[in-house]
């Protein structure tokens, strides 16, 4: 076996997946991936990195021979607690891409709603459908693009259920306490009796904080967004997962 094939073997006797091992190492995923296709090589100071992290000699990565045993501490393995999984390297950049196009789309379809075009009650029945129907493909896109980490099918379960029950909720039944958000965010530093009054329209930055945050559709996507991001990674991962193979030993 050459260097490529000793990598992959190691690294799945040690089960990690290649993105664990790229946080391990503070390198990204496709230089781990050039290491095991062949396309590029380690450092040095990678190869010794890996042979601490293997609990291997560097010459053993490198030929593929066994020998005595190495006296090489073990280094531990990653921390696959929650905190550390959400805000590792990959997982921010993951979150920071999925709120900027929620935020891109939100804008989108409150210009649609309130500026551009001066709707009846069958556009915005229209609008509203599109809201939805766009998170929810939000939603199962993310969870594509998030199919290769870990998941925890227990907390992919509450989370997706609990939020596709809220935004039901939402969406089919009055929410007193939504309303009383939107006031509250919508009209800051005013009122509603007094913008009128004086013939002015609410300020267009809150209006559309208080639309997105607590308008029932509104809220409803972003609910059904989360849940089918959750139980999507749990349809995906189950079906990016390799098939177990017997790896021979070197």
């Amino acid at each position: 076996m050459d260097l490529k094939e000793n990598l992959q073997y190691y690294r799945k006797r040690q089960g990690l997946s290649q993105i664990q091992l790229s946080e391990a190492l503070e390198v990204s995923r496709q230089t781990i991936s050039k290491w095991e296709t062949g396309a590029a090589l380690p450092s040095a100071e990678n190869l010794a990195a890996l042979g601490r992290l293997y609990g291997v000699a560097v010459d053993q990565l490198l030929n593929g021979e066994e020998g005595e045993p190495v006296l090489v501490p073990t280094a531990p393995a990653p921390d696959r607690s929650p905190i550390h999984e959400f805000f590792s390297p990959s997982r921010r950049q993951l979150v920071l891409h999925l709120l900027g196009t929620v935020l891109l789309f939100d804008l989108l379809m409150f210009l649609l709603q309130f500026y551009l075009f001066n709707l009846n009650m069958t556009s915005e029945a229209l609008c509203q459908l599109l809201r939805l129907t766009g998170c929810c493909l939000m939603g199962l896109a993310f969870a594509w693009l998030d199919r290769t980490r870990p998941v925890n099918r227990r907390t992919s379960l509450v989370l997706g259920g609990a939020a596709l029950l809220l935004g039901l909720y939402a969406l089919l039944m009055p929410a007193p306490i939504l309303w009383r958000l939107y006031d509250c965010v919508a009209w800051i530093g005013t009122s509603p009796d007094t913008m009128m009054a004086a013939g002015r329209p609410a300020n267009p930055v809150f209006f559309f904080l208080g639309w997105t945050l607590a308008d029932q559709c509104a809220f409803s996507s972003h609910m059904l967004l989360i849940s089918l991001f959750q139980l999507g990674r749990l349809l995906f991962s189950r079906k990016a997962a390799p098939q177990p193979q017997t790896a021979k030993p070197i």
